[in-house]
């Protein structure tokens, strides 16, 4: 059996004959025999470059023809698209946060990193080993970023994604916006109880400003309050001339004769409430509503009985009436003076 290749070299074999040699051929050259069936020859063309090797690919399973052109997009393309207001928030990231919007940049856009380049390989004996492609160690979790406002896409052509890569982009802005919703609730928590702080001082002034004013308004009161007892002692009395015109008697008597008692509780109830005790003040607000309701009935109908003049009469009256309920009114409805009993009671304890 002969085997003859394309350089016309004839192979060694139990069947070889000698080669004829064919007319007006080269004369004294015999071909070569080759003793390694391993050998085999190079087939280099004429005039063609010498002693460059051609690169040898370690994977041709990897290698897949015909595919569609991808849109390439280098980092710094990415970054030369952003607006100015977008570059400055982008320049303010740390590397990672910077790396993880890029690449969420070019997934919206449906673009691709450029491949790094690849120069061939050179085998200088047949003892070349492939080398190995380094082991990428985990890097750590870059830090939370918050999540920036990218303009309006510009137009691409539209780029079917999976299913896979469409639920990976929904959960990496999903990720974003928890990460941006949280760090903006860490500020605003912050913020209010730096508020809150803020608030409780101011309001501690106030109520310090409202115990100081309510201080002053029991002063005025004490002094209206005796006002209202001298009035009352001298209309129920009968002095000034106000005697009654046929005596009194049952309630208006007793009236009459406990005027000095009923008066004095009138200017007790008044100045003791100065004192900031609130058991004080129970016991003074007291003593002003019996008086009160005492100068109603039967001191209301009792005007009517003095002698002297009858203008006198109704302004000692009016004097008397008027200072009582308006202390009586003011100590339980004022705001200054609660707060002043509130913050004296809480110093005493």
């Amino acid at each position: 059996m002969n085997e003859e290749n394309n350089n016309g070299i004839i192979l060694d074999d139990f069947d070889y004959s000698e080669p004829v040699a064919k007319r007006d051929g080269p004369q004294g050259v015999a071909a070569p025999v080759l003793d390694d069936m391993d050998f085999v020859a190079p087939t280099a063309k004429r005039d063609g470059p010498q002693g460059v090797a051609a690169p040898v690919l370690d994977d041709m399973d990897s290698f897949t023809p015909n595919q569609p052109k991808k849109l390439i997009l280098s980092d710094e393309d990415i970054i030369n698209g952003l607006t100015p207001e977008l570059k400055m928030q982008f320049d303010n990231l740390t590397p990672a946060q910077k790396q993880q919007v890029i690449d969420m940049r070019r997934n919206q856009l449906g673009a691709e990193a450029p491949q790094p380049a690849v120069s061939a390989a050179i085998l200088d004996d047949d003892n070349y080993i492939p080398q190995q492609k380094p082991v990428e160690q985990p890097q750590p979790a870059a830090p939370p970023v918050s999540s920036i406002v990218l303009d309006e896409e510009p137009a691409q052509p539209e780029r079917q994604m999976s299913d896979y890569e469409r639920q990976e982009l929904e959960r990496i802005k999903a990720e974003a916006k928890k990460q941006a919703v949280s760090s903006s609730l860490s500020t605003e928590t912050v913020d209010k109880k730096e508020s809150l702080a803020k608030l409780l001082a101011l309001r501690e002034s106030q109520n310090a400003e409202k115990a100081e004013k309510g201080f002053k308004i029991l002063i005025i009161l004490g002094v209206i309050g005796v006002i209202g007892a001298v009035a009352f002692y001298l209309l129920y009395s009968g002095k000034l001339g106000l005697d009654y015109k046929e005596g009194t008697s049952g309630l208006a008597a007793w009236l009459e004769n406990s005027s000095f008692i009923i008066s004095v509780a009138i200017a007790f109830g008044s100045l003791v409430c100065i004192t900031g005790i609130k058991g004080l003040k129970s016991l003074g607000s007291f003593a002003l509503l019996v008086s009160a309701v005492l100068q109603i009935f039967p001191g209301l109908v009792m005007i009517s009985q003095h002698n002297g003049s009858m203008a006198l009469v109704i302004l000692l009256y009016a004097i008397a009436f008027g200072c009582t309920v308006g202390v009586f009114v003011t100590l339980s409805a004022s705001e200054c003076i609660g707060q002043y009993f509130k913050q004296h009671s809480e110093n005493n304890y």
